[in-house]
């Protein structure tokens, strides 16, 4: 029994009326996610009662914190009640129905009542996510799947009792052995095949879908702009021209039974409001808006400055899988418990050691990027020295004061239970000459580092030669460093799941030849017309930390030339 009205927005109600066979969702923040996985549930144990699905994350780190809470809460709004219609982890009553398929382990298992089972499959070991013979595929947030092992693994394993549910059933059931990928917008190479999933627009109906969602997304900025300017005859003119391109990539259903669909936070404004919209644009720095909440596609750029490679450099398995199984059975799987993450959820984060932190201080944000050393390589997962970037914080700078406070304060809730109060803080130059529209206030380091004391810490300071770090010789210390064939230099890996603007920014970072010698283009910092704005900022602020510890390398090394293209 629904226990209250839910009210379906427009991509709800697509993905309803559709009813493909395979959906893949790529929609930003504030477009109602939750509900899709929870509908999709709902759906199966409607309508194939004793069928085993599985729900698919990198590490179990993730369903547990990222996909179960928010589901628990919409399943509970549709009128289940945990452990009397479903149970998490442990065997179900005997009352119960059983799955067709037999279950002989049920500690990541979700038990319904009516014999319906949903298994937790995660990618964190090789050959962990294979399990029994499955009748439908959820993945949530699909662009942290490692895809070619999710392809070896999970898809082959979605089989069988085609005399229940399939071709052999007197009642065919158009969803199974179909899947549902749900996720934000991929913003790395290795993420992109998600969108492969729309060409269907283009070869079978000539939509260039992509290309037209960009569109709708840039006007959507500048209507925006125009509310805030109260300029109602723009406003509404905008509006209709939004419209208008919308019509053209009206969803439909492939030849081959998916349904791909694109949305952002005006899909649901009925829900939301144009003042959330507003709020988010007015609290986020540009970046982050465009990507979270418009959902712009990422088009990455040739001739980078960093040359990043997905395979080598970039990690998304470091949840406290123990730790959080843990809070989750203590709890009872309390919804609201898993969703509170801080430090002790990063398996990244040595509590033992000192955090790393280096700002960059822009004019229209400000940011912490967060690393430490560790003796072992979360991507190759091999015991061996390694520089890990394992977070970023930042925020708008409205006003100086409160900004710095603010940033501060992020970090320092995040990081209350790190046992070793200890930062080695990076001092940029730059902040420790600007200092904000007050007189004889002291500089943004000096502000953020008395901060930090305040809170608690000891902070160590460090700092690298000159005003900024010189782009040529940077960049030959990161080609050195990121071939990772010399032994001298660093391994160098970031988390992907923290790290999401930094991997943004470094990615779509251009490296230019001006005069024989190789600079950073940082042209977009100065143009609103591109995103995003605050390209290069993420990317600055790790810059400082590499430069400051391993520049010296490049001198005692001779690095001399290393070809901008590999």
């Amino acid at each position: 029994m629904i226990t209250e009205i839910i009210d379906l927005n427009a991509p709800q109600q697509l993905s309803v009326i559709n009813d493909a066979k395979c959906e893949v969702d790529i929609h930003g923040r504030g477009t109602g996610k939750s509900y899709i996985i929870g509908w999709e549930i709902n759906q199966i144990v409607r309508t194939m009662p004793r069928s085993v699905n599985s729900i698919t994350g990198r590490t179990f780190g993730q369903i547990y914190t990222r996909t179960l809470p928010s589901t628990l809460k919409f399943l509970e709004k549709l009128g289940y009640e945990k452990d009397k219609d479903f149970k998490i982890g442990g065997k179900p009553p005997k009352s119960w129905i059983e799955p067709y398929e037999k279950i002989t382990k049920y500690e990541n298992f979700i038990s319904f009542s009516n014999g319906t089972g949903f298994l937790m499959l995660s990618q964190e070991r090789i050959g962990s996510a294979r399990g029994p013979n499955l009748d439908r595929e959820i993945v949530d947030e699909a662009i942290t799947l490692n895809k070619p092992r999710y392809d070896e693994e999970v898809s082959p394993a979605n089989r069988g009792n085609e005399e229940y549910f399939g071709f052999r059933s007197p009642k065919r059931i158009k969803q199974h052995h179909g899947f549902r990928y749900v996720s934000s917008m991929p913003y790395t190479m290795e993420q992109m095949w998600l969108l492969e999933y729309g060409n269907y627009y283009k070869d079978e109906a000539g939509i260039q879908i992509f290309d037209i969602w960009n569109r709708i997304v840039k006007l959507q900025l500048q209507l925006v702009e125009a509310f805030k300017a109260n300029d109602k005859r723009l406003f509404k003119d905008i509006w209709n021209e939004t419209v208008r391109l919308k019509k053209k990539i009206a969803p439909f259903v492939s030849k081959d039974g998916v349904l791909f669909t694109l949305a952002n936070a005006f899909d649901n404004i009925q829900n939301l409001g144009m003042s959330y919209i507003v709020r988010e644009y007015d609290k986020q720095n540009l970046l982050t808006f465009m990507v979270e909440i418009l959902n712009w596609i990422i088009d990455q750029i040739e001739d980078c400055y960093y040359s990043l490679d997905s395979q080598v450099h970039i990690y998304y398995n470091a949840y406290n899988d123990d730790y959080i199984r843990g809070i989750a059975e203590n709890s009872n799987w309390d919804a609201n418990q898993l969703e509170e993450e801080n430090c002790m959820f990063d398996l990244d984060c040595d509590p033992g050691k000192a955090l790393e932190i280096v700002p960059d201080w822009g004019s229209k944000m400000a940011l912490f990027s967060i690393a430490q050393e560790r003796n072992y390589n979360f991507v190759t997962r091999i015991i061996e020295p390694t520089d890990c970037t394992i977070n970023e914080f930042f925020v708008k700078t409205d006003t100086p004061g409160v900004m710095i406070d603010d940033l501060v304060d992020k970090v320092c809730r995040y990081y209350s239970k790190h046992p070793t109060k200890r930062i080695t803080y990076f001092r940029d130059r730059y902040g420790d000459s600007r200092q904000p529209n007050a007189k004889n206030s002291r500089t943004y380091n000096e502000q953020a580092i008395d901060r930090f004391i305040w809170q608690g810490w000891i902070v160590d300071t460090r700092v690298h030669r000159g005003m900024e770090p010189p782009q040529h010789d940077k960049y030959l210390l990161w080609m050195n460093i990121l071939k990772g064939k010399d032994k001298r230099y660093p391994k160098f890996i970031i988390n992907g799941r923290k790290c999401k603007f930094t991997l943004i920014s470094m990615n779509n970072t251009k490296v230019i030849d001006k005069e024989g010698r190789f600079e950073k283009d940082k042209s977009s910092e100065r143009k609103k017309s591109i995103l995003p704005e605050e390209a290069t900022h993420f990317g600055d602020a790790v810059d400082k930390r590499i430069w400051t510890k391993y520049g010296t390398l490049l001198q005692l090394n001779q690095s001399t030339f290393v070809s901008p293209r590999l």
